[in-house]
């Protein structure tokens, strides 16, 4: 995607990529409710840029976003943490992107790239501070259990269902970190490979998304974890239960990518889609029927993929 653009241009471009960067994160202070939304198309100025304008200007714009967000958050370690980790998902998209790599191979790649550059970062900055990793996430945790135990109880809820919330909460925040991080990915390619396409780039490897199928041996991890629950033993349901959310993530790729592929063939009409999509989002109901939609297709194959009529 990376043209020949005059200097005046490009500086033009880094403005415009940094003010879109700016504009999320002053989103996300000022409307904290809206910002969860907005967290999600974070990296998304960077990975447009990064393939606009090539890797140096992409560099120029996450250096220049981290140094406000830095002002902006006055320093607390988990936001800069994580904030920043969404502008390198971006950066680290358009690398994959720009290398023809396919979407689960783009999603790896990125996904180790991004977990390195964040353990790198977190543990120079406790070197610097003088602390222990471990002390740090535990002030954080502290402070954010502070937090929603007033919001809890200010809403009616009683102490001891708080700790149950809390303890629930602990349980699955590895699954629901990964699964949101995941998520975020997910829905940044879709975004890109649209835009890009009505500017008449086509990513070859990303076409044919709504063909996405789980390996198969995926279903005997569902099946084994699924097992592991009910064993005596607290460490192997922790991670068996995380392993499980994330499980359910990938088959609910492969879901969508069912609805979408009768969506295409049948030729709906987009608002038909749209209000089907809305629906997955908001009810739960309906997004639990679009997982068990990707799990069974491994057996019963509702598109028909690599057969013959």
């Amino acid at each position: 995607m990376t043209g020949t653009i005059t200097p005046p241009l490009i500086v033009k471009e880094i403005i415009m990529g940094t003010s879109l960067c700016i504009l999320i994160f002053a989103i996300i202070f000022t409307f904290p409710l809206l910002g969860v939304f907005a967290l999600l198309f974070l990296p998304l100025p960077v990975l447009f840029y990064r393939l606009k304008l090539g890797r140096k200007s992409g560099g120029v714009i996450i250096g220049i976003s981290f140094f406000v967000l830095i002002l902006m958050t006055q320093g607390l370690a988990f936001d800069i943490l994580y904030f920043g980790s969404l502008l390198m998902t971006g950066f680290f998209l358009g690398e994959c992107i720009e290398q023809h790599l396919g979407m689960e191979k783009t999603m790896i790649f990125t996904g180790l790239g991004v977990l390195g550059s964040a353990a790198a970062a977190f543990f120079l900055y406790t070197a610097f501070q003088g602390q222990t990793m471990g002390s740090v996430v535990s002030d954080y945790l502290t402070r954010y259990f502070g937090l929603t135990a007033q919001l809890y109880t200010d809403m009616g809820i009683e102490k001891d269902q708080i700790e149950m919330l809390n303890t629930a909460f602990l349980v699955v925040l590895p699954g629901m970190f990964t699964t949101s991080f995941l998520a975020t990915m997910w829905l940044n390619i879709l975004i890109i490979k649209k835009l890009l396409m009505r500017k008449g780039i086509t990513l070859k490897s990303m076409e044919n998304l709504n063909q996405y199928r789980a390996p198969d041996y995926l279903v005997w991890g569902v099946i084994a974890l699924g097992l592991i629950l009910f064993l005596p033993m607290e460490v192997p349901k922790y991670i068996s239960i995380n392993c499980l959310i994330v499980l359910m993530l990938v088959y609910f790729f492969q879901g969508i990518a069912v609805v979408s592929f009768f969506f295409q063939t049948k030729r709906s009409p987009t608002a038909l889609r749209f209000f089907c999509y809305s629906l997955i989002a908001v009810q739960l109901y309906f997004l639990i029927l679009v997982i068990g939609l990707g799990f069974f297709d491994n057996w019963i194959n509702f598109r028909k993929l690599g057969t013959h009529e």
